[in-house]
């Protein structure tokens, strides 16, 4: 059985999404939904915090890739943080990192997010 485990927090302007398990074909519906109900409430400033997550394939790229296209289009940004060795090497695969940033931590991810916020509102 495939279990998410989602949650989502505000710190400064970011949305923290964290994301617990495994993201494949079986999970990508829920963090889809997830992801937009986050940004419609919240904002388009979007940070995924993987650090619980254990397996991510290539269905769940396919969800970072239209949360990223989302914030685009609403003139936000997406910034993914704390990723394992393992969803480090997919993202790596596809190129994604050189579109969108990824941190060691939540925390960096929140600071670099607040400091491309200032520059584009400025």
């Amino acid at each position: 059985m495939h279990r998410l485990g989602l949650s989502t927090r505000v710190e400064s302007r970011s949305v923290i999404v964290a994301i617990e398990g495994e993201l494949d074909i079986a999970t990508t519906n829920d963090l889809q939904e997830h992801v937009r109900s986050a940004i419609d409430d919240h904002g388009p400033w979007l940070i995924l915090d993987m650090s619980g997550l254990d397996f991510m394939d290539s269905s769940g790229l396919n969800v970072i890739i239209n949360a990223y296209r989302t914030v685009r289009e609403r003139d936000g940004a997406l910034a993914l943080a704390a990723l394992n060795e393992r969803v480090t090497k997919v993202v790596r695969l596809v190129g994604l990192h050189r579109q969108v940033p990824v941190h060691q931590t939540v925390a960096t991810a929140v600071a670099a997010m607040e400091a491309l916020e200032k520059r584009q509102a400025g």
